[in-house]
């Protein structure tokens, strides 16, 4: 596997790969455990006084099981809106700290506390087997990219506890999506079709919309109800978007 990059950038010496391209987000895509964002939902709301704990942990735990639906039984509308506009577990989790007055370096502490637990035997996490298994199908016929916006430190072991570092022939670290990838598509798409590429995630203006705004493909999870824009193949799970990357990367070949 590639050594982490920090960004999309391409150099002048890369050669050319014409080969289509799929680029794959890493929380909630490659994985869907939510032992990683429940621990830092715990962790970040850790420092509160126990009402005000309670009260951030049993949204959390709302939005992780009726997603942004969550919103309509919250009588604060202030945490109804968060709710309301959290695009992912992670994001609610944030949003929820800071309405409860939790500091930007305490939930960055917590994000990196959450990365370490990945790490442990106390953490219960995979790859999602079915993605695991399209991607081994894929390799070698489409350069498959894992583009996160998570720093480098702790990715690469990550990666190999999940048993997922073969899959990729290039892992860009802290990819400052969307505009990141906006920039690394335009490189891609400088001088071949658009339906060449297909980006796959499950946030939408991180992952999605950069590429259905260029004309390029992709697939929504779209685990939390949000329904936030088109997209070439949207589902709630992973699983029911594989069959159409086989079909897009067979027409792309």
């Amino acid at each position: 596997m590639a050594e982490p990059r920090t960004d999309f950038t391409r150099t002048a010496s890369t050669p050319p790969d014409r080969r289509p391209v799929l680029a794959v987000d890493f929380d909630g895509t490659v994985y869907r455990d939510d032992g990683p964002v429940r621990f830092y939902a715990e962790h970040a709301a850790g420092s509160l006084p126990n009402e005000w704990r309670g009260r951030f942990l049993d949204l959390f735990e709302a939005y992780l099981e009726q997603g942004v639906a969550a919103a309509d039984r919250v009588a604060d509308e202030s945490a109804a809106a968060v709710l309301r506009s959290s695009v992912d577990a992670w994001g609610a989790a944030a949003g929820l700290a800071a309405l409860s007055g939790v500091g930007p370096a305490a939930t960055e502490q917590a994000f990196l506390a959450s990365r370490q637990y990945m790490l442990t035997a106390s953490c219960r996490v995979t790859a999602v087997p079915a993605l695991v298994e399209a991607f081994e199908k894929l390799r070698g016929d489409v350069r498959i990219v894992l583009a996160t916006n998570s720093p480098a430190g702790g990715l690469a072991p990550l990666l190999d506890r999940l048993g997922v570092t073969p899959l990729f022939e290039e892992v860009v670290s802290g990819a400052n999506k969307p505009e990141g990838l906006r920039r690394w598509i335009a490189a891609e798409l400088a001088d071949r079709p658009a339906a060449e590429l297909f980006s796959l995630g499950d946030h939408y203006f991180n992952e999605i919309e950069p590429a259905m705004a260029v004309g390029a493909r992709a697939g929504y999870i779209d685990r939390f109800g949000r329904a936030d824009g088109p997209a070439t193949v949207i589902a709630p799970v992973v699983e029911d978007i594989l069959p159409g990357i086989f079909a897009w990367a067979g027409a792309a070949r």
